[in-house]
């Protein structure tokens, strides 16, 4: 099992990566929509090449949302991270239950 400060940077790494491509497809698909719409290419775009837009933006969402997972457990492991380390509590060991003398007897 790999140690709590290896986890953070995995999901610190991973976090960024789908963070910054989510950028990079939002990018892509905003400049391609740009140029659909305001170019002559606007009377030949096809049906295909606007579900290939639409895919495009899915997978950035995908992405995005993969890249907020990350961040939540990336915040829960750096709260668990911060917290002191628990002391083993000193547990005695179990007494015998101890005999109750009964009252005549003394």
């Amino acid at each position: 099992m790999k140690t709590l400060q290896e986890k953070i940077e995995w999901y610190t790494f991973w976090y960024w990566v789908y963070w910054l491509f989510s950028l990079v497809v939002l990018l892509g698909v905003l400049i391609l929509g740009i140029f659909f719409y305001f170019t002559d290419f606007q009377e030949v775009v096809t049906v295909s090449q606007l579900f290939l837009l639409l895919l495009l933006m899915l997978l950035a969402l995908y992405m995005r949302i993969t890249a907020l997972h990350y961040h939540s457990v990336l915040m829960k492991l750096k709260q668990v991270a911060s917290r002191p380390p628990r002391r083993p509590r000193n547990r005695q060991p179990a007494r015998p239950p101890q005999e109750r003398r009964k009252p005549d007897e003394e």
